[in-house]
């Protein structure tokens, strides 16, 4: 049985505050059956992801951002707000979920939740405001699986 969400966690856990997508996901893990939602932690979102991303009812990006208020978590469906990419071998959101709906005709319902760091030099510890804010990360991405309203702006 395939789960109805698809939450793609991502991010490089080795750069600080980058890593938050994955820990998130590591607490997800904890609170979510498979039956619930599949979750995939990754560097970043790729073409391959394309199609897993086009058999789910949602899918729920986690990422890091930069420029916000540290530890300041948001919940968005605009796929609008997230910068292209140049490269051929990562996506944004948009750019992925625009591939699966050409190949597989199907675009699911989609949120972005971030949470904006404040270290993304080398290390694998999240800054203490980042730390401090998980928990709301975490409420919000489990309060989008079982209803899609976004509880962080």
């Amino acid at each position: 049985m395939t789960p109805r969400v698809l939450i793609l966690a991502y991010g490089n856990p080795l750069r600080s505050d980058d890593g938050v997508a994955w820990r998130a996901a590591e607490l997800l893990r904890a609170k979510l059956s498979l039956a619930d939602a599949e979750i995939v932690c990754t560097h970043q979102l790729t073409p391959e992801l394309a199609e897993s991303a086009a058999h789910v009812d949602r899918v729920i990006f986690i990422d890091a951002a930069n420029g916000d208020k540290p530890g300041q978590v948001r919940c968005h469906n605009d796929l609008d707000q997230i910068a292209g990419s140049g490269s051929s071998h990562w996506l944004t959101p948009a750019q992925l979920l625009d591939l699966g709906e050409v190949l597989y005709g199907n675009r699911p319902q989609h949120f972005v939740v971030s949470i904006a760091g404040e270290n993304f030099e080398h290390g694998d510890t999240l800054s203490a405001v980042v730390e401090s804010a998980l928990p709301q990360l975490v409420q919000t991405v489990l309060t989008l699986v079982t209803s899609p309203v976004c509880s962080a702006t």
